[in-house]
């Protein structure tokens, strides 16, 4: 029976782990960029799957021309929201004066700024959710059970988080990126326009979110407050190393996990306790993240 329980727990952790891990990953490169924590992540996701649902709704067109619609939008209100809002933001800075906690504030009223925004459309208000992907056979793998949208989801979500690294690995302008990240006072001295960066990496990590709710939101219900789903993503970005990308996706798949193999052996009522849980146990037992480097102290 144990054993029916691990293999489903598996199973089914693979799947929203894979979502976890693909919105960390879009917390985690803005912050390694910027030093920016994006508060207003979840509703990014949340828009994805409302921007998917309208397009769906009035075009009938296929998901797969969607996703890439739905990840482009919020490519562009990423980058606006940077140069219209943080720019501003970081130019009334003061010398000797942090603006960070100024821009965190500005993702916290992106936010909301977003969840009014989707209420001023007619039945958002309605709980709804996307449909399928595709057929939603079942697949038996041994005692567990998965379905085709399941393998979707995990091939979809694996599938933008390689692009994203080989991106950043393999072409000139992901290197210029990871320098900008690494030093950015070496980078404007190579000519590295940080800015421009700063820009581009917002916009692919709202992208990335974009993607992340249209898988999700065939298997939960939609409203404009699913945003809080983000507590999710920082749980495995704090469980793998909150500057380790690859820590961050191992964390999101192991979330997953945890949370399912809870719900199937203790209750489904202790899913929603399980990230807080584990947050407080890896910070308590090593802060850096099982996959971050020495912790430091700062002044500040």
């Amino acid at each position: 029976m144990w054993d029916v329980f691990l293999l489903q727990g598996l199973a089914g952790g693979l799947v929203t782990g894979s979502i976890y891990a693909l919105i960390a990953l879009s917390l985690v490169i803005i912050y390694k960029s910027t030093q920016v924590i994006n508060f207003a992540g979840g509703e990014i996701v949340m828009i994805g799957a409302y921007l998917a649902m309208f397009i769906l709704f009035f075009t009938g067109i296929s998901y797969w021309i969607v996703v890439p619609l739905c990840a482009l939008g919020t490519f562009i209100v990423g980058i606006s929201f940077e140069r219209v809002v943080l720019t501003r933001v970081k130019g009334r800075q003061m010398a000797g004066q942090s603006i960070l906690v100024a821009m965190v504030i500005a993702t916290v009223g992106l936010s909301y700024v977003l969840k009014g925004f989707v209420r001023l459309f007619p039945y958002t208000e309605e709980v709804r959710s996307l449909p399928p992907m595709v057929d939603s056979a079942p697949i038996f793998i041994g005692p567990a059970v998965i379905t085709m949208q399941d393998v979707v989801i995990v091939v979809v979500a694996v599938a933008s988080m390689s692009a994203t690294w080989m991106f950043f690995q393999f072409t000139p302008l992901g290197r210029a990126l990871r320098a900008t990240a690494d030093n950015s006072r070496a980078a404007v001295l190579v000519g590295i326009p940080i800015a421009r960066m700063s820009a581009l990496v917002w916009g692919i990590a709202c992208g990335l979110s974009a993607i992340a709710g249209i898988l999700i939101a065939p298997k939960v219900l939609m409203t404009p407050d699913m945003g809080t789903l983000i507590i999710l993503a920082f749980a495995a970005a704090i469980i793998g190393g909150f500057t380790n990308i690859p820590g961050i996706i191992v964390g999101g798949f192991l979330l997953g996990i945890v949370e399912n193999i809870v719900g199937l052996t203790i209750s489904s009522n202790a899913i929603s306790v399980t990230p807080f849980v584990v947050i407080i146990l890896v910070l308590l037992l090593r802060p850096q993240g099982l996959f971050g480097g020495s912790s430091e102290v700062k002044k500040v």
